[in-house]
């Protein structure tokens, strides 16, 4: 509902109000002979949006097909399907050969037609391009909505029953809290492919002499997994091992990895994908644990985990920077990234260049204007670093820290690189 909130916050007031305030050049009157006060939006969300004066919302999936501007009326859309099952697994529009040819992005859908006695056949015929569009996504939706046949396609309408499969099969168990997850398969993969998930490996600790830790797929599951403090499992977990003997190092494919441990979870496709990878350059496959279960092994070896110390050195950040109350364009992401971002553009053009105090003041006018984005603060970390101005640095990236964690959705990843870099930038303090 996030999404929903930014772009409706400010709406309602504006209709009730009487105000024709342009959301976007994507904006348009919903026709000639409405209510001024309705508009319909259309802008890169894969919906439209009409609002009239009321204040009541309409929400219109739009065709998922994108046009070459073809005036031809040799369109076409064709389904592929399974000759024993008759299950659709892919729907397309073209002209020409389309319909029989090899689809270099369609990988899931060519695997099938690899693996599977398929056919195809065609929805409809001569059609305009705009029409075959709409007909495409109008044949998604349906399948979805109307039958239990897995769709390969990447891009699907909004608003469907179904999504198009390639989320968690629904064999996967479900995530909880202080229980490690699995490396799951998709529906797809599963259905069509006949891939499991698996479990992590059992914890040993010869094993975890030199231990790289899996960052990809973090999402808002591993919220429910930390009860919402990922930063004190895993804090505990590399501070305990590193206070007794072992390494953190940064990169899984290191020639001394003895384990990788993953903080969220991942397809099994790409697990093996990293397995085969590992076989060639490291000469074998390599334990894979999961942090719960990395934390668990090490409460009941230790006990009591080390944790980080609270005693850090006073931080006196000298900077002209206007509060986050004063910031223009606060609660208006749009607008503010509108009128932040050139600054912000500018300014690590001048970073790059080694202009670091023309950087600094051209992100404090990003930041004014309204521009709030992991790379501004990246930048501006970066920025700090560059003067060794440290106390600037980690109160940057407290800011931005604060800010992630009051944001809907998965930030998780962010907030833990910036704790990092926090962490460094207080040791070269203390130094």
């Amino acid at each position: 509902m996030g999404i929903f909130s930014k772009l409706f916050k400010s709406k309602k007031k504006d209709v009730e109000l009487g105000e024709k305030k342009k959301v976007n050049t994507n904006q348009k009157p919903v026709s000639e002979n409405t209510n001024s006060n309705k508009f319909e939006y259309t802008g890169g969300l894969g919906f439209s949006i009409g609002l009239n004066n009321e204040g009541n919302i309409n929400l219109t999936s739009l065709p998922v097909g994108v046009s070459t501007g073809s005036t031809e009326k040799d369109f076409y859309v064709y389904e592929w399907f399974i000759k024993e099952t008759g299950e659709i697994f892919y729907v397309g529009k073209g002209r020409g050969n389309r319909f029989i040819e090899f689809h270099q992005r369609a990988y899931e859908a060519e695997k099938i037609r690899k693996m599977y006695e398929t056919d195809n056949h065609f929805v409809a015929t001569g059609l305009t391009e705009s029409e075959a569009i709409e007909l495409e996504s109008k044949e998604i939706s349906r399948i979805l909505n109307e039958t239990n046949d897995r769709l390969t396609n990447r891009h699907i309408p909004l608003f469907t029953k179904r999504g198009n499969g390639y989320d968690r099969s629904p064999s996967t168990p479900k995530i909880q809290f202080e229980t490690a997850p699995v490396l799951y398969a998709s529906e797809i993969e599963e259905h069509y492919f006949g891939i499991q998930h698996r479990a992590f490996d059992e914890v040993q600790n010869e094993n975890l002499k030199a231990v790289a830790f899996i960052t990809r797929s973090m999402r808002d599951e591993i919220s429910i997994i930390y009860g919402g403090n990922l930063e004190k499992y895993k804090d505990e977990v590399t501070n305990t091992l590193k206070a007794n003997g072992n390494k953190v190092l940064k990169s899984k494919f290191a020639k001394s990895v003895t384990a990788w441990i993953y903080i969220g979870d991942d397809y099994v496709i790409n697990y093996d994908i990293d397995q085969e990878k590992a076989l060639i350059e490291l000469g074998g496959q390599i334990p894979t644990y999961h942090l719960i279960d990395v934390w668990k092994h090490l409460k009941n070896k230790f006990g009591e985990l080390a944790s980080v110390s609270k005693e850090e050195p006073v931080i006196n950040a000298i900077h002209n920077r206007v509060p986050l109350k004063d910031i223009k364009n606060l609660n208006n992401w749009e607008k503010g990234f509108d009128k932040g971002f050139p600054y912000y553009e500018e300014g690590d053009k001048e970073r790059k260049s080694g202009n670091i105090i023309g950087a600094i003041e051209l992100f404090d006018k990003a930041r004014f204007n309204g521009y709030n984005a992991p790379a501004l603060y990246s930048s501006y970390a970066k920025a700090y670093r560059k003067s060794e101005d440290y106390d600037n640095e980690i109160a940057i990236l407290d800011e931005a820290i604060e800010r992630l964690k009051s944001e809907v959705g998965n930030n998780e990843t962010r907030i833990m690189e910036f704790n990092e870099r926090r962490t460094k930038a207080i040791a070269l303090k203390c130094k």
